[in-house]
């Protein structure tokens, strides 16, 4: 693939691949420009609030930093991933200083609303480049209304090491004394119940190669994910999310995770609107859903249907990240596939197992324009990376 010129258009004018195998394979990735950045947003303490039951909120700030930078830099299109507990993007230079300003303004939501850090930091493609690193995107595009980037190389987590480093005066963190916070989270919602597995459980996998070049690490990935499709079979069987189980929230608990976001600096009564709109507004989607009613501008009956296609429940970012539907035995067939390769030295992996996936959702519109980020439930990424840091150290621990 040939990449295209150094311009906000970079993204948009990558060439999609539909199948998600084609990840493991080098020609469908291209380098990110050398004057853009990787931004980085990370949840602090996700694992102990987690623990502590605030799954949701974790995952609400990692997808709402996401939204918050996409509408900063709206119309163009950018790659980007979300992790569960953080997300990573990468912007022009068109874009920082709006950039910037929403990182300000998101952390801000992240301690008014949820009493939850989070770090927020801005890499140039020019440091990581210094360091021998690459920033490779690719585009991962199986229907004509979703698309997802993929990302290798390993400049990735060099940016995340940066600006996770504990120095004082991180000169990669988001220095807020120099910007005016403003932030849209307009395209927001958290307004489905948690989606019940339609097999014996839901498992969040992260899969991450250990091999010392770049083209066996592409060897090993395909060979994961051969030896993952062969357990778990096609994707219609183990796709975490179906129509018949899918059902908006009645619980006012789980709708103050929107109202937390979206309302964050709204004075209290526009507050109390919001959400009586809520309230109205779920009332409507299942009235509509329910009836297979059509709008001027939504068939109301395809929404779940495009709601499952529109999941992000498989991604690659230097990591294999899967979030799939499937038995005790599936588990347990793969993750000894996992141990065996990684007592042979190459790779380290990390399983969370729930009963339900989680979904919190950008919509643009509800006829095509709407993506929906996937976690399992309790914790997901964040505890399965939990094992992959564990597994990770272990390797590196001097002999």
């Amino acid at each position: 693939m040939m990449a295209t010129a150094n311009n906000d258009t970079f993204y948009s004018d990558l060439e999609g691949f539909a199948d998600f195998r084609a990840f493991s394979d080098a020609v469908n990735f291209a380098p990110l420009p050398d004057d853009w950045f990787v931004v980085i947003c990370d949840v602090q303490g996700s694992t102990a609030a987690i623990e502590q039951g605030h799954y949701k909120q974790v995952n609400a700030l990692g997808a709402a930093s996401i939204i918050a930078l996409l509408n900063a830099v709206a119309p163009l299109q950018v790659p980007y991933v979300f992790g569960g507990d953080g997300s990573t993007l990468c912007v022009p230079p068109s874009g920082i200083d709006a950039v910037k300003a929403a990182l300000a303004a998101t952390r801000l939501m992240a301690q008014k609303s949820f009493k939850l850090g989070l770090r927020t930091g801005v890499v140039p493609m020019s440091t990581i480049l210094k360091q021998g690193k690459k920033v490779l995107v690719g585009r991962f595009q199986p229907s004509a209304q979703f698309g997802q980037a993929m990302f290798s190389g390993g400049g990735l987590a060099y940016a995340e090491a940066l600006v996770k480093s504990p120095e004082a005066d991180n000169p990669w963190l988001v220095d807020e004394t120099t910007v005016t916070p403003e932030a849209s989270f307009e395209g927001f919602e958290c307004r489905w119940s948690k989606i019940p597995s339609p097999h014996d459980e839901v498992v969040a996998i992260l899969v991450q190669a250990t091999e010392q070049s770049e083209e066996a690490c592409a060897e090993l990935y395909a060979e994961v994910f051969d030896a993952f499709t062969g357990i778990y079979g096609r994707m219609e069987s183990h796709h975490p999310v179906r129509e018949g189980v899918m059902a908006l929230t009645n619980s006012l608990r789980d709708l103050a995770t929107e109202l937390g976001v979206r309302t964050a600096f709204f004075p209290r009564i526009e507050r109390w609107k919001y959400m009586i709109m809520l309230q109205i507004y779920i009332f409507a989607g299942r009235w509509f859903m329910s009836r297979n009613i059509s709008t001027s501008e939504t068939h109301w009956g395809d929404y779940k249907k495009n709601f499952v296609a529109n999941t992000d429940f498989r991604k690659f970012d230097e990591a294999l990240r899967m979030v799939v539907a499937g038995s005790a035995d599936q588990r347990h067939a793969f993750e000894s596939w996992l141990r065996k390769q990684h007592e042979a030295g190459r790779l380290v992996y990390g399983l969370h197992r729930s009963g339900a996936s989680l979904a919190t959702c950008l919509v643009r519109d509800y006829n095509t324009d709407h993506v929906h980020f996937l976690d399992a439930a309790d914790g997901g990424y964040a505890l399965a990376a939990k094992q992959l840091k564990s597994q990770l150290k272990e390797m590196r621990r001097p002999v």
